[in-house]
């Protein structure tokens, strides 16, 4: 079985052989978790990923971050949350879904418990997003132009 890269460097560095600490295979895993948070991750994925037990990954990353691992991805998934349902229209349950969390009841409490509301009181505080559509930069700049030229570009032509 081939060992992970990270604990020979885990290693090598508590020996003085190198200059990378352990912290930079910590990044890794944190990395992960911020770009694949939608992905049924767990704490033995992120693991992995720092080359470390789960156990031990555990304490470091809370050591490092001051949350667990676990914590980490449970609140990056709430704050993608919270932006689709400022930004969106799509319902709690496929935003719960969208986010890498399997149970509404759970996505429920654990928004109200981070943001002091549900999803459905959180959205209520926030203008539609239809109301907010996004119109193309082509359209802004046909219907941002002057109306009233003054640079004599609408065909007053004296010989200039």
């Amino acid at each position: 079985m081939a060992r992970h890269p990270a604990a020979s460097a885990t290693v090598a560095y508590r020996a003085g052989l190198v200059a990378a600490p352990p912290s930079r295979w910590l990044a890794r895993a944190r990395d992960l978790a911020d770009a694949r948070y939608p992905e049924p991750l767990t704490v033995e994925d992120l693991a992995r990923e720092a080359g470390l037990s789960r156990a031990h990954f555990s304490a470091e990353f809370r050591r490092a971050y001051g949350e667990p691992p676990h914590a980490y991805l449970l609140t990056r998934r709430l704050e993608r949350a919270a932006a689709l349902l400022r930004d969106t229209d799509r319902s709690v349950a496929e935003i719960c879904m969208t986010v890498g969390l399997s149970s509404v009841g759970s996505f429920t409490t654990s928004f109200a418990r981070m943001f002091g509301r549900t999803p459905t009181a959180y959205r209520a505080a926030y203008p539609p997003a239809a109301a907010r559509a996004i119109i193309p930069s082509c359209v802004l700049r046909v219907y941002g132009r002057p109306q009233h030229r003054t640079f004599r570009e609408d065909g007053d032509d004296d010989g200039a």
